[in-house]
């Protein structure tokens, strides 16, 4: 009789202990379940998307202009069903133009805390930083381990809309594969009422430096400035930088028949200069060889009218004209 009780009393404080114990477990983690928890459900709302590569640096140095031009094309993808897809672009390993390299990888995720993520099988971290998704992962190169931080912004983030002020001062001329130079025209006459310099007219500082020049043996010079720049204009001559822009920028790439300059501490901060090859159709008509898009028309023997034909971001056709008078 004294063992019964003995067992009831015994069984009884088992399972006190039990109970304070589960009440202990419960008071330390008051939300087992994670996917209830709202820095949970802030991070996978700031994640899920589209991101795009703004900046590559290994060991704390920028890509160089050849690696970006083709790492900057680089994505990722979250999906509100825990899946994800990276797709990083390289520089071929046997050419220094092409970006023939694509490195996929794709799987589930996983939000494990306030900005913080896991790949399945994937040992970069990767962590969401202010309005950035950072990916940092090892790196071998010549049997040297280095660091790789790459970092992305959403598609949508206003650093990569176009610059409005693009359609009306800073004319683009990209190859294309239109040849311009097919011509019987003798303009021999023409070229000596035109060879010097020809500056815009224009009232708006930066712009009003804007020059073109014809040179001997049908070389042109096209020289644009800007008062500033943005990141569209950065990765548009492959630069990489951090994000948000840096306070100070300087740099000069030569990307095709272009130099461009940023300069922040200038009082125009972005210069192109252009070298191209033009040819005179007629009396009145100059193109430029193997560039679409530009006609250059003699007023007179002072001024020059440059009529430049473009497709804005809506796929309408947009014309703009500029005057440019001899020096």
């Amino acid at each position: 009789m004294i063992c019964i009780k003995t067992c009831k009393a015994l069984l009884f404080m088992l399972l006190t202990l039990a109970f304070l114990s589960c009440n202990s477990d419960d008071d330390a983690n008051p939300n087992p379940n994670p996917e209830n928890s709202e820095e949970i459900r802030a991070t996978k709302e700031k994640l899920v998307g589209e991101w795009q590569l703004v900046s590559s640096t290994i060991d704390n140095k920028n890509a160089s202009p050849e690696e970006f031009e083709c790492l900057k094309n680089s994505t990722a993808t979250f999906n509100q069903d825990d899946t994800y897809e990276l797709t990083f672009i390289k520089l071929g390993s046997n050419s220094t133009t092409l970006c023939n390299r694509t490195v996929t990888q794709s799987g589930t995720y996983t939000v494990i805390g306030l900005n913080r993520v896991t790949f399945f099988n994937f040992d970069s971290e990767i962590e969401l930083i202010d309005d950035t998704l950072q990916i940092t992962s090892k790196i071998t190169d010549g049997g040297e381990e280095q660091e790789q931080v790459d970092i992305f912004i959403r598609n949508d983030n206003s650093e990569l809309e176009e610059n409005p002020d693009e359609e009306t001062d800073n004319v683009e001329t990209d190859e294309t594969d239109e040849d311009n130079g097919d011509n019987t025209f003798d303009g021999t006459a023409v070229i000596q009422k035109i060879l010097g310099k020809w500056q815009i007219d224009s009232n708006q500082e930066c712009l009003q430096e804007n020059m073109i020049e014809f040179k001997p043996q049908s070389v042109f010079e096209f020289i644009q400035h800007k008062e500033t720049f943005t990141r569209r204009d950065l990765l548009n001559y492959n630069v990489s930088v951090s994000y948000p822009l840096p306070e100070s920028i300087n740099a000069t790439i030569f990307k095709g028949n272009d130099m461009v300059v940023f300069d922040t501490s200038a009082a125009c901060q972005f210069i192109k200069t252009s070298t191209l090859e033009y040819v005179v159709k007629d009396e009145k008509t100059i193109v430029l060889k193997n560039i679409s898009g530009v006609q250059l028309l003699l007023e007179d023997d002072t001024t020059i009218k440059l009529i430049y034909t473009f497709t804005d971001s809506d796929n309408n056709e947009q014309i703009r004209e500029f005057i440019y008078n001899k020096l």
